[in-house]
């Protein structure tokens, strides 16, 4: 009795059955993908139109920071004293501040955070116990809803 047909019908059922699943998918989409469908075709007369998303929301204007708030910055730094030193070589003087609890001298930067806007000034002097900073430059650091201008 020949029994060819008993192991070779069910192979090629599944090869058949296989077919059009292949047809119909690439091997390589993820799994659950589904291709765009195609647009159906615009009649001769009809122009096509497409959805067209409305343009984006301008985007809030920052408020301006003043002088006043220079000022109000200035006022919060906290300067905790000064030291004089004297080189025993060169007989050269160094004159140092505390401010915000960093040592500076003549020439460098002082950073302060304030209400979200980052201040950066330069020391131009410091003589009698006083120290003069010039105003460099004031960036936002973290933008919130009030200081939005509505």
């Amino acid at each position: 009795m020949k029994t060819r047909h008993v192991f070779f019908a069910p192979l090629l059922f599944g090869i058949f059955a296989a077919l059009p699943a292949v047809a119909a998918r690439d091997p390589f989409w993820p799994i659950g993908y589904e291709p765009p469908k195609p647009e159906p075709a615009a009649a001769a007369g009809e122009p096509v139109v497409k959805n067209t998303e409305p343009p984006p929301p301008p985007k809030p204007v920052e408020k301006a920071i003043t002088e006043a708030d220079w000022a109000v910055a200035r006022k919060a730094l906290v300067i905790s004293g000064f030291t004089q030193t004297v080189m025993p070589d060169t007989q050269e003087k160094r004159v140092l501040a505390m401010v915000n609890r960093h040592m500076v001298a003549v020439g460098d930067t002082v950073t302060f955070d304030h209400k979200d806007v980052r201040y950066i000034w330069r020391v131009e002097s410091m003589t009698d116990n006083r120290i003069q900073l010039e105003p460099l430059k004031a960036e936002r650091v973290a933008l919130k809803p009030t200081d939005l201008i509505q």
